[in-house]
C-alpha cells in the first residue's frame, strides 16, 4: 500500500506541475533568519518558509510537529511525551537528544530560545501565537554560533491592522483540554499582543499526563519614524509532566499503553516553572540599520528519573544574553552590496543538585554543583548582487568557557574547567539563469559543544565534567535548484556533510534510564531534498516534500565492536509529505496531511529497526459570521488509518527498551469566538 501511495502521490505532484491551472502571483518571501534580510529565491542557501495565516486556527495546537511537518530534511519524534519534549533533527543534527532540542538553534521573535550551551525546549512556547516559521536547513554557525546544525526561527503574531480578541476552547481524546485567550491592541504608536493558555491531558499511555499554563506578552512601540522598541514577557507553569518510559517490543505487543514498571515505581516525571523577558531596539535609516537585544530567563526544573542513586534532580537555571548588529548599504541600491557586523554575549548558570530517588521522594544529596557556560561571539556578514549572480559570505568567532563548581565535597572536589573556541566560515553563490530558474551552491560549517547536562552525566558517577566528551564539528556543502512562476514553486537540494566527534547517547546497566554520551569518530551524510508548492486554483494549494538521507558512520569503534559503515540511528532514509489546503470564500477550510516515514534503526549496531509507516491527519473548520463577531467550530483527526508505530525511539537504550508507542486514531474538536 505504501509503495502504491508513493507512486500515486508523485504522479499527482508532477501532473499538477504540468497542469494548466489559473495563474496566481506568488509573493516574494523575505527571509530574516539569514540576519541580512534577503529574498528567499535570491539566497544561496536551502531555506523553507511556512506561514500559518490560513490553517493556524484549525490546529489542535498541542505539538510543534503540526507546524514543522513537511519541511524537507527535518524529522520530529517524541511529540507526545511532554516530560521529554520534542526531539527535532535537521539533516541528523539533533537526532541524538534524549530530551529537548540539541544541535538546532531555536529563535523566537529574534531572541534565542536555545541556551548558550546548546539546549533548547519549547514547553514555554505558546503554539497558538505562531504566525510563520523560517528554517535554515544547512550548517549555520557563521550566523548563530554553537549548536547551529540548522536554524528554526519562529515569528509570533504581529503587524495586524485592527484590535481583536479570540476566545477558544478545545477537547480531544485521552482527556485533552485546551483553553485560550488571545488579544491584540493597536494605535498609532503601540501594538500589543496578549496570550493566555492552559492545556491538560491524561496522555495516551499510562503515567503520561501533563498540565501547562502559559502567559505571553509582546509589545512594540514606535519611538520615532525610524526606531522601535519591543518588549517580550513569557511565564510558564507546568506542574506535572509524567514520563511513561521506553518499553521493549514484547511489551508493546502485550500492551501498547503500559508504562515501564520502574517509571511507575520511581514516579518518573518533571515539573517546570519558567520566566523569560526580552527587550529589543530597532533603528533604521536609508543606508544603515541597527538592532540590539537583551534577554533574561529563570527556569526552575524538578525531575524524577527511574533509579535511586541521583535519580531526583533539582535544576535552577539562570541565563541572560545580549547582542547587537549594524547593517549598512554603501550603494544606492541596497541589494547591490550590504554588510553586517555584530556580537553576542551569553551566560548560563545551572545549579544542579542530585538526590537519591526513594520511590518518588527525595533522599540524601549525591551531587551538588554549579555549571557555568560563557559565550562571546563576533561575526561579519556580506552579500552582493552582480548581474545574475548573488553572493553571500560570513565569518564568526566564538569563545566558550565552561566551568563546574563542585559544592558536594564529601567525595572530593571535582571542580572542572573547559575552553572551547572555534572559527566558522560560510560562502555561497546563486545564479539566476532566467527569472524563473536559478541555481545555488554554498559551503558552511558548524560546531556543537556538549551541553552542560551531557557533560555532567559522568559514567564514573562523580561530579565535574566527563573529560572524555568533546565538541562535534561539521562541514556542509550544498547544490540547489529553484523554479518559480505564477502557479508553482520547486526547490531541489543535494548536500554532503562531513562530521567529526559526533556526540551520541548510550545507557549503562548500573544506571537504567539515565543517558550518557560519547564521541563517535566521523560520519558522512549525503542527501536529496525536494520541496514543491502548487496552486491548483485560488482555493486549493498542494504542498509536498521528499527527503532521502544516507547517513553513515565512517569511523566509530568501541572496545566491544566496530560500527563503521553503519547507518546513524533515529533518521529514516525516506521521508515523504503531501499537504492539501482547501479554502472557500465562505470561510470553510479543509487541511489534509499525509506522511510516509521510512524505517530507521534504534541503535548504533543497526540490530533494532523501527518499521516504516504511513500517517494521515485532517482538520476542518467553518466560520459563521454575525454582527460584530465570528463563531468558528473546528474538528480534526490524527492517525486516521490507526497505524501502529512509535512516537519516539530511544537511541541505544539499555535492555531493549527502545520504544514509546504512539496513539492510534484520535480526535479533537473546539470552538473559537473571534471579535
Amino acid at each position: 500500500m505504501i509503495k502504491r501511495f508513493l507512486v500515486l502521490s508523485l504522479g499527482l505532484i508532477f501532473s499538477c506541475i504540468q497542469a494548466q491551472v489559473q495563474p496566481i502571483k506568488l509573493d516574494s518571501v523575505v527571509v530574516e533568519a539569514t540576519r541580512l534580510k534577503t529574498v528567499k529565491n535570491e539566497s544561496p542557501s536551502s531555506i523553507t518558509v511556512k506561514s500559518f495565516a490560513l490553517e493556524r486556527e484549525n490546529m489542535q495546537q498541542l505539538t510543534l510537529n503540526n507546524y514543522l511537518q513537511g519541511v524537507p530534511g527535518l524529522f520530529i519524534q517524541n511529540s507526545n511525551n511532554f516530560a521529554q519534549d520534542s526531539r527535532i533533527s535537521i539533516r541528523g543534527f539533533g537526532s541524538r537528544s534524549a530530551f529537548g532540542i540539541r544541535g538546532v538553534k531555536l529563535i523566537v521573535d529574534g531572541i534565542p530560545e536555545t541556551t548558550p550551551d546548546g539546549q533548547g525546549q519549547i514547553d514555554n512556547l505558546g503554539l497558538g501565537l505562531i504566525q510563520n516559521v523560517e528554517i535554515l536547513r544547512g550548517a549555520s554557525s557563521a550566523l548563530y554560533g554553537n549548536a547551529s546544525g540548522g536554524v528554526i526561527s519562529i515569528s509570533t503574531l504581529g503587524n495586524f491592522e485592527n484590535d481583536f480578541l479570540t476566545l477558544s476552547s478545545g477537547i480531544g481524546s485521552f482527556g485533552f483540554q485546551n483553553y485560550q485567550a488571545l488579544g491584540g491592541l493597536k494605535n498609532d504608536k503601540l501594538e500589543t499582543v496578549l496570550f493566555l493558555n492552559r492545556t491538560v491531558s491524561d496522555g495516551y499511555r499510562e503515567h503520561s499526563k501533563f498540565e501547562t499554563n502559559q502567559f505571553n506578552l509582546k509589545s512594540k512601540r514606535a519611538i520615532s519614524n525610524t526606531s522601535n522598541l519591543i518588549v517580550q514577557l513569557n511565564y510558564t507553569d507546568s506542574p506535572i509532566a509524567e514520563d511513561a518510559g521506553g518499553i521493549t517490543a514484547e511489551d508493546v505487543a502485550n500492551d501498547r499503553r503500559q508504562a515501564r514498571d520502574r517509571n511507575l515505581d520511581f514516579n518518573a516525571s518533571e515539573a517546570v516553572n519558567q520566566l523569560k523577558t526580552g527587550l529589543a531596539f530597532q533603528w533604521q535609516k536609508t543606508d544603515i540599520e541597527f538592532n540590539s537585544f537583551g534577554y533574561y530567563s529563570y527556569r526552575d526544573f524538578e525531575n524524577y528519573l527511574p533509579f535511586e542513586n541521583g535519580g531526583a534532580v533539582d535544576l535552577v537555571r539562570n541565563y541572560w544574553g545580549h547582542g547587537s548588529n549594524l547593517s549598512f548599504y554603501p550603494l544606492k541600491r541596497k541589494e547591490e552590496i550590504s554588510f553586517q557586523v555584530g556580537y553576542e554575549l551569553a551566560l548560563q548558570n545551572d545549579r544542579r543538585t542530585r538526590y537519591n530517588n526513594l520511590l518518588g521522594n527525595r533522599g540524601e544529596v549525591s551531587l551538588q554543583q554549579n555549571e557555568i557556560f560563557q559565550n562571546f561571539g563576533a561575526f561579519v556578514l556580506a552579500k552582493s548582487q552582480l548581474g545574475s549572480f548573488n553572493f553571500s559570505g560570513g565569518l564568526r568567532f566564538d569563545a566558550n568557557k565552561l566551568k563546574a563548581e563542585d559544592n558536594f565535597l564529601l567525595d572530593g572536589n571535582a571542580s572542572d574547567k573547559l575552553n572551547l573556541n572555534t572559527l566558522n566560515p560560510s560562502i555561497g553563490v546563486r545564479y539566476a539563469l532566467t527569472k524563473a530558474h536559478s541555481f545555488f551552491s554554498n559551503f558552511s560549517t558548524s560546531f556543537e559543544t556538549p551541553v552542560l547536562s551531557e557533560l555532567s552525566a559522568n559514567p564514573t558517577n562523580q561530579g565535574g565534567f566527563n573529560q572524555e566528551l568533546s565538541e562535534q564539528t561539521a562541514s556542509n556543502f550544498e547544490l540547489g535548484y529553484s523554479f518559480t512562476n505564477a502557479k508553482i514553486a520547486i526547490d531541489a537540494t543535494v548536500f554532503s556533510i562531513k562530521t567529526k566527534g559526533d556526540i551520541v547517547p548510550f545507557e549503562l546497566e548500573a544506571f537504567p534510564e539515565r543517558t550518557f554520551y560519547r564521541n563517535a569518530g566521523e560520519t558522512k551524510r549525503i542527501g536529496l531534498e525536494l520541496e514543491n508548492t502548487v496552486y491548483l486554483s485560488p482555493k486549493l494549494k498542494l504542498n509536498s516534500s521528499y527527503s532521502w538521507s544516507k547517513f553513515t558512520y565512517e569511523e566509530y569503534e568501541l572496545p566491544n565492536g566496530s560500527f563503521n559503515d553503519n547507518k546513524l540511528p533515529g533518521i529514516p532514509e525516506h521521508l515523504f509529505n503531501v499537504q492539501g489546503i482547501y479554502t472557500t470564500d465562505t470561510n470553510f477550510i479543509v487541511v489534509v496531511n499525509t506522511q510516509y516515514r521510512g524505517s530507521f534503526y534504534a541503535n548504533d549496531a543497526n540490530t533494532i529497526e523501527e518499521g516504516g509507516v504511513f500517517l494521515v491527519s485532517s482538520n476542518i473548520s467553518k466560520a459563521f459570521v454575525f454582527t460584530g463577531f465570528k463563531l468558528k467550530p473546528y474538528i480534526g483527526v490524527n492517525n486516521l488509518l490507526d497505524q501502529k508505530y512509535s512516537d519516539n525511539v530511544r537511541i541505544n537504550a539499555f535492555g531493549n527498551r527502545y520504544f514509546e508507542p504512539a496513539a492510534g486514531i484520535n480526535l479533537y474538536a473546539g470552538l473559537r469566538l473571534l471579535f
